[in-house]
C-alpha cells in the first residue's frame, strides 16, 4: 500500500474532477484574471472618461462658436438693413440723378456752343477790323493820289 492511501491524504493527480469535467484553477490563475478583468473595466472606465471630456470639450467650443455666429448674424441684418435703407434711397433719388446727368450733359453742350459763338464773333470782329483797315488805306491812298496832281 503507498504513503498516500495509509494517511488517507489522496494524490492530486487522483482527486476526482468537478461535475463539468474540467479540472480547477489555481489560485494564481484566479487571480491573474480577476487582475486583467480589473484592468479592463479601468481601461473602459479610461476610455469613457477621455470620450465625455472630448466630447465636453467639442460642446464648449460648439457653445462659443453659436455665440460668435450669433453676433455676427446679428451684425449683418444690422448691415443688411442699412443697406437695403440706403438702396431705397438710391431707388428713390435715381430720376433726380439721371436728370442731374443729362443737366451736366446740356451745360457742357451750352459752354461749347457759347465757346464757339465768341470765336465766331471773335473771328468775325477781326475780319471788320481789317475791312476797315484797308478801307482807311485805300482811302487814305485816293486822297493822297487825288491831292498830289493839284501839288
Amino acid at each position: 500500500m503507498s504513503e498516500a492511501e495509509a494517511t488517507g491524504a489522496l494524490d492530486p493527480k487522483d482527486k476526482p474532477l468537478p461535475p463539468n469535467g474540467r479540472p480547477g484553477t489555481s489560485g494564481t490563475e484566479l487571480g491573474l484574471r480577476a487582475n486583467r478583468e480589473k484592468a479592463s473595466s479601468a481601461f473602459q472606465r479610461a476610455q469613457r472618461a477621455e470620450q465625455q471630456y472630448r466630447a465636453k470639450r467639442r460642446a464648449t467650443y460648439a457653445k462659443n462658436d453659436i455665440k460668435t455666429a450669433k453676433e455676427h448674424f446679428k451684425n449683418s441684418w444690422v448691415s443688411f438693413k442699412a443697406g437695403m435703407v440706403y438702396s431705397w434711397h438710391v431707388v428713390r433719388a435715381g430720376p433726380a440723378v439721371f436728370s442731374e446727368g443729362a443737366r451736366v450733359k446740356r451745360d457742357a453742350q451750352k459752354q461749347k456752343q457759347e465757346a464757339k459763338k465768341r470765336e465766331k464773333a471773335a473771328e468775325k470782329k477781326r475780319k471788320l477790323e481789317e475791312a476797315i483797315k484797308k478801307a482807311e488805306m485805300a482811302a487814305a491812298d485816293e486822297t493822297a493820289s487825288t491831292e498830289a496832281p493839284a501839288a
